[in-house]
């Protein structure tokens, strides 16, 4: 026989009853998506991921993250970075959200403007789940 319930609590507090957070945080403060993804390989891919069911090779330096799981709306937010080696200047990471779907990403160098590939491509949402 198989019993569903619901366990309803305002804080979760560890076993010794020193550090303590309201469920609001948890639910509110917590990424919703990651990812570590290879993005100079020929068909790029997340190297370990949540909440992320693919990438997608838009063009040169630009990629397309798909959720696993929907988010509420567009408006969430994203935040990026990455580098092509150990010690990589002049080099940026932007992201945006697209849609309630998927976010995209573009990696390119400060000096010059120039689009190329990243050897890492990494990304993390905030926002609400739908």
């Amino acid at each position: 026989r198989i019993m569903a319930s619901i366990l309803r609590v305002n804080t979760i507090t560890d076993a010794s009853s020193n550090n303590s957070v309201a469920t609001s945080v948890l639910f509110n403060g917590s990424a919703k998506s990651w990812v570590n993804s290879d993005g100079d390989a020929s068909t790029p891919a997340a190297r370990d991921s949540y909440n992320v069911s693919s990438v997608t090779d838009s063009e040169t330096g630009k990629g397309i993250f798909t959720l696993t799981s929907n988010m509420t709306n567009d408006d969430f937010a994203t935040t990026a970075g990455g580098s092509t080696e150990l010690v990589a200047l002049n080099r940026n990471t932007t992201s945006w959200s697209n849609s309630t779907s998927q976010y995209g990403f573009v990696t390119y160098k400060t000096d010059g403007d120039a689009v190329f590939d990243f050897d890492q491509v990494l990304c993390v949402v905030h926002g609400d789940l739908a």
